[in-house]
């Protein structure tokens, strides 16, 4: 009888050991399976992708494209203004950005003072356009006449009424846009602080009186949404005094006829492959994607047509 206790005591300690064995084993091999498939590559992985709130919309476009192609890359967008991304990314709290224009000389600085490894790509253009009431009568203005309206030097309109001046005062990056563009002299801009470029589209579609800037990207957008963008139009936009005016479009934009434009950077830290591959996909097929956006394409398309 004992014999026969002390057998079962044994079996019973051989079946445990065995379980955790195989359950080890089991462990180790989910490990180096889960391991193989978020490995990161240039089309695998997880990339957290900081956009302006300006380009937002764009973005939510484009990257479920990406996505469809490489079904093993994640991709998380976060939107946000310029300033918080920047300083993500300088804490490598994200790893890849789309920003509207040429980074600044301190902007510059800051990267090489953290030693970033990182790329700029461009991939996009965009604009700054003018909004006035529908009622204001001015046919159109030169760069020149929107810098004196954004800077005090010109504050009454030809028929002598004030001029009163909007901008999104939460968005640093079109201020700061708008002064390499045109003001170049100057660092400072004079107008109300709007909360949003909703705000000002519905201050100059309320006020006569008013004008507005905001970022080509949100024009489409905002004019869908409000039922007031029918009682505000955009300006057309000389380069100087004599020169034609002109709308902005994405054709006028893609050939640099409109004054106002600027290029979008995607800006990258080089030693993440998925940044890079989407980076990479960006600057090519990702383009026929910003056709169908808010935004224009860096470069043109090219579509092949195959004859049979």
């Amino acid at each position: 009888m004992y014999g026969r206790k002390r057998f079962g005591f044994i079996f019973v300690v051989v079946l445990v050991v065995i379980c955790v064995a195989v359950v080890a084993v089991f462990r180790i091999a989910s490990n180096r399976l889960d391991s193989a498939v978020t490995i990161e590559t240039a089309k695998s992985g997880l990339l957290r992708f900081g956009v302006e709130q300006a380009l937002g919309v764009t973005a939510e476009d484009i990257v479920p494209v990406f996505s469809r192609y490489y079904s093993d890359a994640s991709i998380e967008l976060e939107t946000g203004f310029f300033p918080d991304l920047f300083n993500r990314f300088l804490q490598e709290e994200i790893e890849a950005m789309l920003w509207r224009g040429k980074p600044g000389k301190y902007d510059v600085s800051l990267l090489e003072r953290e030693k970033m490894n990182y790329r700029l790509e461009p991939v996009a253009r965009s604009a700054i356009v003018c909004i006035v009431n529908q009622a204001n009568p001015v046919p159109f203005l030169c760069v020149e006449d929107l810098a004196k309206i954004y800077t005090a030097r010109k504050i009454s309109w030809d028929n002598g009424n004030d001029i009163e001046v909007y901008l999104n005062g939460k968005d640093l990056r079109l201020q700061e846009q708008f002064l390499a563009l045109a003001v170049p002299g100057d660092n400072r801009l004079t107008a109300w602080h709007a909360g949003s470029d909703e705000d000002v589209m519905r201050i100059v579609a309320e006020n006569t009186r008013a004008i507005g800037i905001l970022p080509f990207s949100r024009l489409g957008e905002l004019k869908s949404a409000e039922r007031s963008s029918s009682t505000f139009r955009v300006v057309p936009l000389c380069q100087k005094k004599g020169g034609a005016p002109v709308m902005p479009s994405q054709n006028t934009i893609y050939q640099e006829k409109y004054p106002l434009g600027y290029i979008v950077y995607y800006m990258y830290r080089k030693e993440k492959a998925l940044a890079a591959g989407f980076g990479a996909w960006l600057a090519k097929e990702g383009q026929k994607g910003f056709v169908r956006s808010s935004l224009v394409p860096y470069r043109n398309p090219t579509y092949l047509i195959q004859l049979q």
